[in-house]
Parts: structure tokens; C-alpha cells; sequence
């Protein structure tokens, strides 16, 4: 059988261009190598990681509600022995377009503390009794997984995670994972959807959106001025005293209760 010149030409492109199964493939063999580099210079990252001081706003999305919750202040980590300390301390809230007042969230190494000017109250609850030593690191186990620290071998043990196209309101300059919980890990109960955006230059995430409820509940954590000068300032414990507007709230103690198995 003898070709013409045009239907030589359209063979040679039709053999040289992959079929698309094989496209499909070799797409998803490229994305699990990227996946598996972002994850692994993530955790490179916290690997080195002293402390952290950076803006945070938060919005709770609740969709049973219909009540939207923005939060804007500042967040404070500091790498100690034997736990962690952090601080999240809310200047500015707004539910639904209604001014609120000041939130506190603090863990000092032993106490977890909530604080709320509108009640005037804090609320404690022990979460390392005797010296205990937690890793608030691990998303499977922590009662109150950090944003920053997380493992590449967790993150894949427990969730199925695939690459996501940019769009016009991501982050600049991130990767952005989507990571939908294996139906035999214990988060699959927690989450629907874990959703992280990971600045390919600084290597830490700028926004975690976690999906609950069955879509009905949406929380995006942004740290939108977190760069290098961010990361390993020299924060100090000093940095996580309690704030003197507690001086006069109510003080109350609630009971830890412990995480599924």
C-alpha cells in the first residue's frame, strides 16, 4: 500500500503524539513526582524550623448556619522542649459583617487555653499532665494539629493527595494539593478535604482550606504575610505569657476528651 505525501505526514504525527491513555499516565506519573518533591522539601523545611511570627486570618464557612466567620491577627510558634508553644491571638472578628471582639488561643507547653472577650471568659484544659510530651506535629494524633510541621509520610499514609490546577484566587507562586482522607484512616472521619498551597520558594503553606461536615462546613487559614522573615526570628517563651486582659475574666476548666482511636 502506497501512501500519498499528505497521509504520510498525518501518520508520522498520529505515531509520534502518545495515545491518550498513555498521555493520561504519563501526566499522572509527572504529578506524583511533583506531589512527592513539594511534600518532601515541606517537611525539609520544618525540619529546620525554630519558630514562627506571621499575620493569620481565619474563616470559618458554615453552610447549615449559613453564617460566615473572619478572623484577622496574628500567629505566634516557638520550638521548645518538651512541647511546642504557640499563640493565635484574633483582633478583628467579623461574623456576617457584624464587628466582634478580640480571641486568644494559646498552649504553653502544658495548659490549652481559649479565650473569648465577648463572654469574658477563658476555658483550660490539660493537655500535657505531668511533663507528657506531644507531637503537634502529627495530623493523625495531635488534638490540635499545627498548620506548620507536617509529615510527607503521614500526609500519604492517610490521604490520597493529587495536584490541582492554579486558578485566579490561589495563592501566588504555590502548589496547591488536594488530599481526600483514605477510607481506613481515623481522619476520614474529621475531614472530607484537606486542601494545602505550599509556596514553591519558602517551602511552608500560605493557605489550608479543611472541607467537614459532608461540604457543609469550610475553613480557610491564610497567612498572607508569611515569608522569610517570618521563619526563625527568635520568638522567646516569654512571648507566650497570658494576656493582661485575662486579668478579669472567668476561668473555667473543662476536661480533655480523647481523641478517637
Amino acid at each position: 500500500m502506497r501512501m500519498t505525501i499528505p497521509e504520510l505526514i498525518i501518520f508520522l504525527m498520529l505515531s509520534a503524539s502518545p495515545a491518550p491513555e498513555a498521555a493520561a499516565q504519563d501526566a499522572k506519573a509527572d504529578d506524583a513526582i511533583r506531589i512527592a518533591r513539594v511534600l518532601t522539601e515541606l517537611q525539609g523545611r520544618s525540619d529546620g524550623l525554630r519558630d514562627i511570627r506571621c499575620e493569620v486570618s481565619f474563616t470559618d464557612d458554615d453552610r447549615v448556619n449559613l453564617a460566615k466567620n473572619v478572623k484577622r491577627g496574628q500567629i505566634r510558634l516557638l520550638i521548645a522542649d518538651p512541647n511546642p508553644l504557640f499563640l493565635v491571638q484574633f483582633d478583628k472578628t467579623e461574623l456576617d459583617g457584624v464587628a466582634g471582639k478580640r480571641e486568644w488561643y494559646l498552649f504553653d507547653g502544658k495548659w490549652f487555653y481559649q479565650a473569648v472577650e465577648r463572654l469574658e471568659q477563658v476555658t483550660k484544659q490539660d493537655f500535657a499532665s505531668s511533663g507528657q510530651k506531644l507531637d503537634l506535629f502529627d495530623i493523625e494524633k495531635a488534638p490540635f494539629p499545627l498548620p506548620f510541621g507536617q509529615k510527607k509520610e503521614t500526609i500519604l499514609k492517610n490521604f490520597d493527595v493529587r495536584l490541582a490546577q492554579p486558578t485566579g484566587g490561589d495563592p501566588p507562586n504555590a502548589d496547591h494539593l488536594i488530599c481526600n482522607p483514605k477510607p481506613e484512616s481515623r481522619l476520614a472521619k474529621k475531614y472530607d478535604q484537606l486542601e494545602i498551597f505550599v509556596d514553591r520558594k519558602l517551602h511552608l503553606p500560605t493557605r489550608i482550606v479543611v472541607t467537614k461536615n459532608n461540604g457543609l462546613e469550610i475553613n480557610t487559614a491564610d497567612f498572607p504575610d508569611l515569608s522569610e522573615k517570618s521563619v526563625n526570628t527568635g520568638v522567646k517563651a516569654s512571648d507566650f505569657e497570658k494576656p493582661a486582659a485575662w486579668g478579669k475574666y472567668k476561668e473555667v476548666l473543662e476536661e480533655l476528651v480523647p481523641a478517637d482511636d
